[in-house]
């Protein structure tokens, strides 16, 4: 059983039950996503993931997607069959490489991973606790916050707040289970094909308190990290609030350009992790429809 954690209001440790392994996706209850459901007005749908192709930004030291044709027309010509045929391919690519979710057994933290159940339930075969075949489909209404302006050489951390003003002046706020989204600028820049210099703002670790008082669901950014990950070999300080502590769903790599250039505030956010049997991170595609 996992060692829950119930003094620490820091935590969601035992919050949904000590077996739990979904963390703060148990806020999208029906009410939430019916809520979320009725936000969208014009019917209009953003693709938010990346392209899957050998020169897309990937995080880390992880490798570009590799896709490889396996039956193709060349086949069906040199045989002489020119009335059909078929072609087939498969896809080669890290689940945390391109658009992704960090599942949570993606980070642990003095031998715990969320819950408290211990590091050693994720071996080479996989995870045995917190998998993404448990997570399920995410449907929430979403906020995205754009602070491109912040980007330049001494471009600042997102703090909450900046986030606070940036409510404040749409004169809205989060509800409980509800999705953030940041666009820093970083991604546009990946895809251009000669990228300019500059530095781009990321979020604070001091925004975990802030996310975790707001019930927030789901945090996302068009970036590796979302936060700025420090030297190799730290465990990122906001990765480790809000996947291991608090079961937060963590989306990096977002394309937030076109919803960023349309001036876009919130909408229906749906994503669709692939239920790879004990996964700690899943490429996805999401959707965000206003």
């Amino acid at each position: 059983m996992p060692c829950t954690v119930t003094s620490d209001r820091g935590t969601n440790w035992g919050r949904w039950g000590d077996d739990d392994e979904r963390g703060t996706a148990n806020l999208l209850t029906p009410e939430a996503v019916l809520a979320a459901c009725a936000r969208p007005t014009s019917g209009r749908v953003y693709e938010l993931g990346i392209e899957l192709r050998r020169d897309a930004p990937v995080g880390g030291n992880r490798i570009p997607p590799l896709h490889f044709m396996t039956q193709d027309g060349g086949d069906f010509a040199a045989l002489g069959r020119h009335d059909w045929g078929t072609a087939d391919d498969y896809l080669v690519l890290a689940t945390q490489g391109t658009t992704h979710v960090d599942g949570l057994a993606h980070v642990w933290s003095g031998g715990l991973l969320y819950n408290g159940f211990p590091f050693t339930e994720v071996r080479s075969s996989g995870a045995g606790r917190l998998g993404l075949e448990k997570l399920g489909g995410l449907v929430a209404s979403a906020h995205l916050l754009d602070f491109t302006h912040l980007r330049g050489e001494d471009a600042t951390e997102i703090t909450a707040d900046l986030v606070d003003a940036m409510f404040a002046d749409r004169g809205t706020s989060p509800n409980p289970g509800d999705a953030l989204l940041f666009r820093t600028g970083w991604m546009d820049e990946a895809l251009r094909s000669t990228p300019t210099e500059g530095g781009f703002p990321v979020v604070a670790a001091s925004m975990g308190e802030w996310l975790g008082d707001h019930d927030i669901a789901i945090v996302g950014a068009d970036n590796i990290a979302v936060e700025a990950t420090g030297r190799r070999g730290v465990l990122p300080p906001l990765h480790k609030v809000l996947v291991r502590d608090l079961g937060v769903t963590m989306i990096e790599l977002l394309d937030l350009r076109r919803p960023g250039e349309d001036h876009v505030q919130s909408g229906l956010l749906v994503v669709a992790p692939l239920r790879i049997s004990r996964g700690v991170g899943s490429p996805v595609n999401p959707l965000l429809v206003i």
